[in-house]
């Protein structure tokens, strides 16, 4: 009696054993198939952006229209997609094929922003600044830096960071990394600079002269709504 209760736990220990570990691949492959739908819809709205420079080569500026709708580069979508690589990251481990090869095209559709936010900013002069920041999973300081560049994006929001591991296997990266001679971690790269080493706010923001134009326009902006405000509170009385 005893025997037989002891196989049938055995037996269904077993089958909840098996069914755990398929559950789990099913929920890991559909999160990489998600993560894939995800960077062709990316690619694509890449791919429109660039037709729409080549279309509007030999106009104005004006033509291209400046609002949150229709922002040059997709920085939101890219981050929204750094963080389910993150995750997929921590079940699968760092060296798993689905993830690296993931975080490879990430890279590249990172660099490609880049690339377009560039000459959206070089040819129609529009006041925004792009970071490139190389981090690698050994480096000491990258946690902090990372920490401090999310406070950046917070405050200033015409600023893009590119988050790029240095030790990723990708022609592309090794490119930018030979031209802006990036030799170790933490590094940035802005205005063109390369900067090595850990940064705090206040460095960062020394090196970005266009936050001062930022920092005065909000400034009058803020002088005129409390003008506003008093006016109209004034007047009830």
């Amino acid at each position: 009696m005893n025997k037989k209760r002891y196989i049938y736990t055995f037996i269904i220990t077993l089958a909840i054993f098996f069914f755990s570990i398929w559950l789990s691949n099913v929920f890991s492959d559909k999160k990489v198939q998600s993560l894939r739908d995800l960077e062709s819809r990316i690619n694509l709205d890449i791919l429109s952006v660039e037709t729409r420079f080549s279309l509007l080569q030999k106009t104005s500026c004006e033509h291209i229209v400046d609002n949150k709708d229709s922002d040059i580069g997709f920085n939101v979508d890219l981050n929204n997609v750094a963080l389910k690589i993150k995750s997929l990251e921590n079940q699968l481990g760092y060296e798993n094929d689905d993830v690296i090869s993931l975080k490879k095209y990430y890279s590249l559709l990172q660099i490609k922003d880049y690339l377009l936010a560039k000459e959206f900013h070089d040819r129609c002069k529009k006041n925004t600044v792009s970071i490139l920041y190389f981090y690698d999973t050994d480096c000491a300081d990258c946690a902090k830096q990372s920490i401090i560049l999310d406070k950046i994006i917070s405050d200033y929001p015409e600023i893009r960071v590119y988050y790029l591991d240095k030790k990723s296997d990708n022609p592309a990266l090794d490119t930018l990394l030979s031209i802006f001679k990036i030799t170790q971690s933490p590094s940035l790269v802005i205005n063109e600079k390369t900067y090595t080493g850990y940064q705090d706010v206040s460095k960062i923001e020394s090196y970005i002269p266009e936050i001062k134009t930022w920092k005065a326009t909000n400034g009058v902006t803020a002088t005129t709504t409390s003008t506003t405000t008093k006016a109209t509170t004034t007047k009830k009385r």
